[in-house]
């Protein structure tokens, strides 16, 4: 992954400034309008766009308003890019992501798979913070799978 500092600093600024005034709006619940600006905080990146050290905090905010409205169908391609341009293996928030989006979706093996990934980094503690019902989802899952 590459960073668009120093290259690009003023458009990583500006990418960083839209995708904040997203980030407020989807706080206060105001899911709709922070896609918007996600949106165009991706239509900024240059291309191509997954080599960019951002777009994985784009594509998760996105991925995550996308969520937050239950539109699971939309929010799993933001997931998975978000987890394909993560920087660091230690990162397991995009594999929690994905697994609660296909957990949702009712996609069992693929929940299971990147539930399993991220139970594997990082334990229990992997899942702090992410809604309770997906580390219990994972534990049925492996008492299934035993």
């Amino acid at each position: 992954m590459k960073e668009l500092t120093p290259e690009h600093a003023e458009l990583e600024r500006h990418i960083i400034e839209t995708v904040e005034a997203g980030n407020v709006l989807d706080e206060t619940q105001q899911h709709e309008q922070a896609l918007i600006y996600y949106d165009q905080a991706w239509g900024m990146l240059p291309e191509p766009k997954m080599e960019w050290e951002i777009a994985s905090w784009i594509a998760s905010c996105h991925g995550n308003a996308h969520m937050d409205l239950k539109q699971y169908e939309l929010a799993k391609p933001w997931a998975e890019i978000s987890l394909q341009t993560r920087g660091t293996d230690s990162n397991t928030s995009p594999l929690i992501d994905l697994g609660m989006i296909c957990m949702r979706l009712g996609q069992h093996d693929e929940a299971y798979s990147y539930l399993h990934q991220a139970y594997e980094f990082g334990r229990e503690r992997a899942f702090l913070g992410s809604p309770g019902d997906v580390l219990n989802y994972y534990k049925e899952e492996c008492a299934k799978r035993e």
